[in-house]
């Protein structure tokens, strides 16, 4: 009961300013008190609702029959928590689904009249289990796609323009699964055996750029895994690591990471470039700086210096060997780990996020040494803020060249234009894209 309860608060305060779940997650003080089972339970039925929104909505219009019950928001909202349960949720009976859904209308002033329409939708929903309503085959193929695989239909329709149907299919599918949890192994400080054997039980085989990405094969918390509170090891995704793989670092090196939050980046660079080396760690804002600072502090990373400032106008006098510039982009490629993304982005945000992303590009390029290397990265699918992104830059410039990807990438994550894109439909991982450029000697 209280789960659910904390479930309908969070969804009530993001309908009205929809922003990261997981910010919503931070702020409540009744998840605080659950223990780990039940909040296990409501970040599953949290991320399900808000993944299968369009879904819900499209059913809960058949099945709850007039308008002004549908304009009740919390009726909707204890509604969407009871279809999730029955429709994705197999291990909740769908009894207990309805019986705590009608007791949490009772308990509502806003819904205590609708205790027995709660009853009543429910009920018939597992009636029709077998039979639920869909879009009409003359309806238009988006819109189709859109409901069944809960995705807003400006983003299927782009994805079917470059991907065609089963590819979009495929990466919508990806998108609808809850996400993978990835340990990223220290280079240094424990053996590769001596992880494997405390790490077996709980993760498959290492993987990813140097086989140091271990997925988490339990739903265990991460904060509690002792090779991780002791630094061994930290939460980071496969792709993330390919990212770095295209810098190519090396021992003694000097790195900039300009847009480092929250530190996965920048803690693999720091390994690579050993006690020789350094990287300055950057963000501009204070908050996401402290995610970096905790990074490294818990897996004693003394090479690594943070600094505050704005990577459109860096605040340095000296160049780095090499600068890596994840940039913040529209995270198309990401909709699975952030589910409210979909919801809250749109075209107009790809178009208005790649002057930013220019913006960045430029001022990377003035830290770059003469035959440095500059990484631009994003999590997002986009061709505007990736290869269009990277080409204008290039256009603009007589000072940069591309550069081959290394040769320890796959090169099933190369492009034709030799640049490094995980694509979720093909590679089962989040999506990433990074392009190598190489400042003129």
């Amino acid at each position: 009961m209280s789960a659910r309860k904390a479930v309908l608060e969070i969804l009530q305060a993001y309908d009205r300013r929809p922003g990261r779940l997981e910010n919503f997650l931070e702020r409540s003080t009744r998840v605080q008190r659950l223990d780990q089972r039940d909040r296990r339970f409501l970040v599953e039925m949290l991320y399900g609702i808000v993944r299968r929104d369009r879904t819900l909505d499209f059913l809960l219009d058949r099945f709850l029959s007039t308008a002004r019950l549908r304009q009740n928001a919390a009726l909707v909202r204890l509604l969407k928590l009871g279809l999730y349960q029955i429709l994705y949720m197999d291990r909740v009976p769908a009894h207990a689904a309805v019986n705590e859904s009608v007791r949490l209308a009772k308990a509502d002033p806003a819904t205590a009249a609708c205790a027995g329409v709660v009853n009543a939708v429910l009920r018939n929903v597992i009636k029709s289990k077998k039979h639920l309503p869909r879009p009409a085959q003359s309806d238009a193929l988006s819109f189709r796609l859109s409901i069944e695989y809960s995705h807003p239909e400006w983003f299927i329709e782009r994805l079917l323009g470059r991907l065609g149907l089963a590819k979009t299919k495929s990466l919508l599918a990806f998108n609808n699964t809850p996400p993978d949890i990835y340990l990223r192994r220290r280079i240094r400080g424990m053996s590769t055996p001596q992880f494997d054997a405390e790490a077996r039980s709980i993760c498959d085989a290492g993987k990813g750029y140097r086989g140091l990405f271990y997925r988490l094969k339990k739903r265990v918390p991460p904060e509690s895994i002792r090779l991780l509170k002791e630094g061994f090891c930290t939460v980071q995704s496969p792709s993330s690591g390919w990212t770095v793989a295209m810098l190519g670092a090396g021992p003694g090196e000097r790195i900039l990471d300009l847009c480092a939050a929250p530190g996965g980046k920048t803690s693999l660079v720091s390994e690579l470039v050993g006690g020789r080396g350094a990287v300055v760690s950057c963000d501009i804002s204070g908050r996401r700086m402290r995610m970096v600072a905790e990074t490294a502090g818990r897996m004693s990373l003394d090479n690594v210096y943070l600094v505050a400032t704005d990577g459109t106008r860096p605040s340095f006098k000296t160049t780095f060997d090499r600068v890596i510039l994840d940039a913040p982009c529209s995270g198309t490629g990401v909709f699975n780990r952030h589910p409210e993304a979909r919801w809250t982005r749109t075209p107009e945000d790809i178009a208005r996020i790649t002057g930013l992303q220019m913006r960045l590009l430029e001022g990377a390029a003035t830290l770059v040494r003469p035959g440095g290397v500059l990484v631009y990265a994003t999590c997002s699918l986009e061709p505007e803020e990736n290869e269009e992104r990277v080409a204008a830059f290039i256009a603009s410039r007589d000072d940069f060249e591309p550069d081959h990807a290394p040769a320890d990438i796959p090169g099933t994550y190369i492009t034709a234009g030799g640049h490094c894109m995980v694509r979720p439909e093909e590679h089962g991982l989040e999506g990433m894209f990074a392009a190598r450029l190489r400042r003129k000697a």
